[in-house]
């Protein structure tokens, strides 16, 4: 067995560890490609016309993409006060759509502030102004409206108005594995942005929603025993893992986490027509365009219950983790073991499930001296995890220690 060294973990926003293995997050761009398609503008935008493309929701607001919860009143109305006071704000990274849409990838709450102080929230309501810290005299109490209202009021209308704001603006030609790379440069809060926090932004749709819905649900929640902060989406990410794996087939991973779940989310979000035209769009030639396996995202959803369900009933509350039921300590969740597992355990029959749980003692025998072994251990390592060669050992071995217990009792398949 390879020497043990001290298992990592993600972090939550607030720095604890939030109960899932970390991964080596080095990610190289695998193909070349044309320099030239690489498009970035820096563009200074009059606050009027950031207003006018939120009004137009040609500024998409990605509604669950965000480091922490909704900022409390005292901070959005002190961002308005920056404003007021003509301090520069920090500059708003956002990607261009071929429609010419911008989806927010950092200054989301920035942005939903001044929509709702200028604009009004979802339903119409305008932030009020409170706890101003040097502006408070004047203004707590006070809406857009009340201060647009008041003819003394016209120039300081004037100076939010006309502020000048500082956009990044990544171009739809820019490729997208470099597209998220430059994402991953920036930090917001002192920490840079995680790949699942990016894929977030970037590719709102059915993915984005299932994802969200997938992670709430009681069957996740058991079988991981417990609830992941996913302040970061490492929950999210961890789930994203068993959807890319259940809908395109192992044998066609290549070594490319970032892209595959990608890619994943993607092809979600074309379901469940998936039109040709769009997966070109995804894959940029015929030949890359994958088997994919499902296109129903109801049955989809009624798959990965089915993983997490199975995965606690075998493994009780170290599912999907290096230490096993008669461990005296539980492990962190290791991705690699969630994605393999939850994928292969809700593909069996019900039959197959029922004579491997009834078979548990030979199962166990069987796993733990996997685990043991140098080659499965560093399959399932922090460094191998993204890899072809350690994603086709690991689901290579989880396959045979399954189909050896089916095999050796034939008359009960």
């Amino acid at each position: 067995m390879l020497e043990a060294e001290e298992t990592k973990e993600e972090l939550s926003e607030d720095g604890s560890k939030i109960g899932i293995e970390s991964e080596n997050q080095e990610e190289n761009i695998l193909e070349p490609f044309d320099p030239d398609s690489i498009s970035i503008e820096s563009k200074v935008i009059a606050m009027d016309t950031v207003i006018r493309r939120l009004e137009h929701k040609t500024i998409q607001l990605a509604p669950n993409f965000q480091r922490s919860e909704v900022w409390d009143p005292t901070r959005r109305s002190r961002l308005i006060e920056s404003l007021m006071l003509k301090i520069p704000l920090p500059m708003f990274y956002v990607a261009a759509t071929e429609e010419g849409a911008w989806e927010v990838v950092d200054g989301l709450q920035r942005l939903s502030t001044i929509r709702n102080f200028m604009l009004g929230d979802k339903e119409g309501k305008k932030l009020k102004l409170s706890n101003l810290e040097f502006l408070g005299n004047k203004f707590n109490g006070k809406t857009f409206d009340d201060i647009e209202n008041d003819p003394s009021q016209v120039r300081l209308i004037n100076t939010i108005r006309e502020t000048e704001m500082r956009f990044t603006v990544i171009n739809p030609s820019t490729p997208e594995e470099v597209k998220r790379n430059i994402f991953k440069r920036i930090n917001t809060g002192g920490l840079p942005l995680t790949g699942q926090e990016i894929r977030h932004a970037l590719y709102q749709g059915n993915s984005s929603d299932l994802l969200i819905k997938l992670v709430e649900l009681t069957e996740f929640k058991n079988a991981i025993n417990k609830k992941i902060n996913d302040t970061r989406m490492g929950a999210r990410e961890l789930v994203l893992r068993f959807l890319a794996f259940l809908i395109i087939p192992v044998d066609e991973y290549q070594s490319d986490m970032d892209r595959f779940l990608s890619n994943a989310m993607r092809i979600i979000n074309c379901m469940p027509e998936l039109e040709h035209k769009k997966l070109l769009n995804i894959y940029g030639k015929e030949e890359a365009i994958p088997t994919i396996n499902y296109n129903n995202i109801a049955d989809i959803e009624k798959m990965f219950v089915q993983g997490m369900l199975r995965g606690h009933e075998l493994f009780g509350d170290h599912a999907f983790r290096t230490s096993l039921p008669d461990s005296p300590r539980k492990s962190p969740i290791n991705k690699s073991l969630f994605e393999s597992w939850s994928t292969i355990l809700c593909t069996l029959s019900e039959k197959e499930f029922e004579m491997l749980r009834s078979k548990k003692k030979e199962f166990f025998i069987a796993y733990k001296d996997q685990l043991e072994s140098d080659a499965f251990s560093h399959s399932i390592s922090r460094y191998a995890t993204k890899k072809t060669s350690g994603v086709m050992m690991r689901y290579k071995v989880i396959n045979k220690i399954v189909t050896d217990i089916l095999v050796e009792n034939p008359d009960d398949n």
